[in-house]
């Protein structure tokens, strides 16, 4: 045990009052700043909250509509700029409202403008030839993040060739244009012998895509059935693969038996929808109730992005497209107004108050059905499968279709609709959200060669007794 005399012990107590004094004095001290610093901005001091109100007001106005971003721009904790978002969105003075997961509400076309500056910001997209296709895909309405996947590509390719993209279209130097079209094509063909053999079972189709935009917006263009000679064709390389998968009636019977036993009347309300309307999986994902009438007619309206014709909906573009389903469609969505809520603005989600958000809602909706149905597709007998091609696509091959189970939807209405209405191609395509007959015809469902058969003995055309002249005749008036 050591020991201490009186004066070690007093030195040790004075030690000990003077330190937690001035530790004392030190937390007053950092307390106070601590309170002053809140007043600042930008590490300026400011006289209330209200400027610091202000400077959020102003970083927002400039684009940045994320706690962190505002946090960057002002000098704050994004914890900080939550608590006065939420007293400036209750205030109402500021125009500024958030969604109830507390995201900003922007006006789409802020949103788009902002995005558009951070893509033109990024290091790759300042390139001038990349600046010039920006503004060549902004004056065709492409919205930024099909601009990103596009610009995506071609540094893709530009790295592979180890050439800017300035030096595939001779950007600047003084070429006629055809010797410049045979550069690009040159080049085009250097990297398409690296892509077959790279991934030869995978598509060209979005890489071509992308790659004759960028020649197209420096006047490097192709006329009509051109591309093919150059492996440059925009037509996909499978397309009519497919036309014949479907659904069989029994394994339709089975999946909603099963649904039904479980109560899932989301998937249940999903599927059999779907399979009256033909609807692509974001349109049947997004379905509003205030789009859908049942009287004086029964009428749906579903949002096809997948068709560009100028209208926005949860920040997309494309078009609202009109339906006049069976009595039986209406039967199944009047199931689904009793099984699902009624309160919801949506059929499948609550609305957050906001068009990104609510994109985000529908996205995540339809992974959670494509989920659902591989699983349930899994489950069915294999034997089952109309063929082994069905099986397939239902299941996903993980090189072309990578699992696209809610298309397989679409495939049976165009399948069954063709077949119920005499294969009235011109009907299933206003139907089911074709904008004409040919791709509906060569990828989801022609006349079967049977039916063509059928036709065929019940037509008489005799070339030895016809009057071509009464042909004539009426083809004048």
């Amino acid at each position: 045990m050591v020991y201490l005399s009186p004066y070690h012990v007093a030195v040790s107590v004075y030690s000990r009052c003077y330190c937690n004094k001035k530790r004392g004095r030190w937390l007053v001290a950092q307390a106070f700043v601590r309170r002053k610093s809140r007043l600042r901005v930008k590490g300026l001091k400011v006289k209330d909250r209200e400027k610091i109100k202000e400077a959020i007001a102003i970083s927002v106005q400039n684009g940045n509509y994320t706690t962190r971003e505002i946090g960057v721009d002002i000098g704050k904790d994004h914890s900080t700029v939550s608590r006065y978002l939420a007293e400036m969105d209750r205030e109402g003075k500021w125009g500024i409202k958030r969604d109830v997961n507390g995201n900003i509400v922007v006006s789409l076309q802020k949103q788009l403008a902002q995005d558009y500056r951070q893509l033109e910001n990024e290091p790759f997209n300042q390139l001038p030839s990349i600046q010039k296709w920006i503004t060549f895909l902004k004056s065709g309405g492409i919205p930024p993040r099909r601009v990103q996947y596009l610009i995506n590509v071609m540094h893709g390719m530009s790295d592979q060739l180890k050439v800017m993209p300035e030096t595939i279209i001779s950007f600047g130097v003084p070429l006629d244009s055809t010797k410049r079209k045979e550069i690009a094509i040159e080049y085009w063909r250097n990297f398409l012998a690296w892509f077959n053999t790279a991934y030869p079972q995978m598509q060209k189709t979005n890489t071509i895509n992308a790659y004759r935009s960028f020649l197209a917006a420096h006047n490097i263009n192709f006329a009509h059935g051109e591309g093919k000679r150059y492996g440059l064709s925009t037509t996909p390389e499978r397309l009519g693969e497919y036309k014949d998968i479907m659904l069989m009636p029994e394994q339709i019977d089975r999946i909603n038996k099963y649904l039904e036993n479980g109560s899932d009347w989301e998937a249940w309300s999903f599927m059999n929808i779907d399979l009256h309307t033909g609807a692509r999986a974001f349109a049947m994902a997004s379905m509003r109730w205030d789009r859908i009438a049942f009287s004086p007619s029964f009428r749906v309206e579903q949002f096809e992005p997948k068709v560009k014709r100028g209208d926005w909906y949860l920040t997309k573009e494309g078009r609202w497209w009109i339906k006049y389903p069976t009595e039986e469609c209406r039967a199944v969505v009047e199931t689904a107004r009793d099984m699902l809520s009624k309160e919801k603005k949506f059929l499948f989600f609550e609305d957050a108050k906001s068009d990104k958000a609510n994109a985000l809602q529908a996205s995540y909706f339809m992974s959670k059905m494509a989920f659902r149905f591989k699983k349930i597709f899994s489950g069915l007998d294999k034997s089952s499968w109309i063929n082994e091609k069905t099986r397939i696509y239902a299941l996903g091959d993980e090189l072309y279709f990578n699992g696209h189970p809610l298309h397989l939807f679409r495939h049976t209405m165009a399948q069954y609709y063709l077949a119920a209405t005499n294969w009235s191609l011109a009907y299933v395509a206003s139907l089911g959200g074709w904008e004409n007959t040919e791709v509906l015809n060569k990828c989801y469902g022609g006349i079967p060669e049977h039916i063509k058969a059928q036709v065929a003995k019940s037509i008489h055309v005799g070339f030895d007794t016809l009057d071509l002249s009464t042909t004539i005749e009426v083809g004048h008036f």
